[in-house]
Parts: C-alpha cells; sequence; structure tokens
C-alpha cells in the first residue's frame, strides 16, 4: 500500500499567513526536523493524523532543524520540499517530519520576530527505521 507524503498546515500558520495578508510581515518555509511520535505505538504500520493545533511536532525531534533542500511545484497551489537525510546523520525510528517557517520579514522597523521559526506543517508517517540509511523525504503540502 503506498502511503500519500501530505502534511498538514497547522493553525499557527494560517494565522500567520492571514497576519502576512493583512500587515506585510512574511516568512518562508527553511527548515525540517524528524522525529518517532507520527505512529500509532500500538501499531507502527498506521500513522497518526496529525494535529492542526500543534505548536510542537509529535514526539522529541532528534534531528534537526536542518534547511530544506530543494522545493518543487506540483501544481500551482501545491509546494513540493524535499528534505533530504545523508548517510549516518541518522539512526532509529522516524515518523514524523515537521516543516517550519522563518519570519523573514517585517514592515515593523527591528521587529523582534524577524528570525522566529514555528511549526509550519506537520507529516506523519508509519515507522521508519533507519540505521545510517540516506533519506529523502518529500512531503507535498496542499493549500
Amino acid at each position: 500500500m503506498a502511503f500519500e507524503p501530505l502534511a498538514i498546515i497547522t493553525n499557527e500558520a494560517k494565522r500567520r499567513t492571514a497576519e502576512m495578508w493583512v500587515s506585510g510581515k512574511s516568512f518562508q518555509v527553511k527548515y525540517f526536523a524528524v522525529s518517532a511520535g507520527g505512529h500509532d505505538p500500538t501499531d507502527p504500520t498506521i500513522a497518526l493524523a496529525p494535529d492542526p493545533a500543534a505548536t510542537q511536532m509529535p514526539g522529541t525531534p532528534f534531528f534537526g532543524p536542518e534547511s530544506i533542500d530543494a522545493y518543487e511545484f506540483t501544481s500551482d497551489f501545491c509546494p513540493r520540499f524535499i528534505c533530504r537525510i545523508e548517510e549516518n546523520e541518522v539512526s532509529g525510528g522516524v515518523s514524523s517530519v515537521g516543516l517550519y517557517g522563518e519570519i523573514v520579514y517585517s514592515p515593523i522597523p527591528l521587529d523582534p520576530e524577524i528570525g522566529t521559526t514555528f511549526l509550519f506543517a506537520v507529516y506523519n508517517r508509519p515507522l521508519l527505521i533507519l540505521a545510517g540509511d540516506a533519506i529523502e523525504f518529500v512531503i507535498d503540502v496542499f493549500m
């Protein structure tokens, strides 16, 4: 059975997007992190539904934040984020990838939020055990 790499946008990201429409303060999705909190602990073949109210990834991130490696568009409304973990960077279980936005512009001079990061989207999947293997997570985010 194929697993669709679709992330859910968090409520915080939606709030930040609405703020951007009004104030011009903007962000860029720049980082990712991984954890082992995205699967059902009683059945690791089942991914848990991501919580849009989450402000932190499920589980404790053990890799990242790391820069996103590449961006593409699958449609006018769907950016694709390519997140690579190189060989020997991670060993253990992975079942959640968090995408993080960073505030990059504000019309307010010296705005202390510039550089602030927040959880933009969460992608949960069945548990995947890595033994130092290189892996690439390709994550779509529908707007």
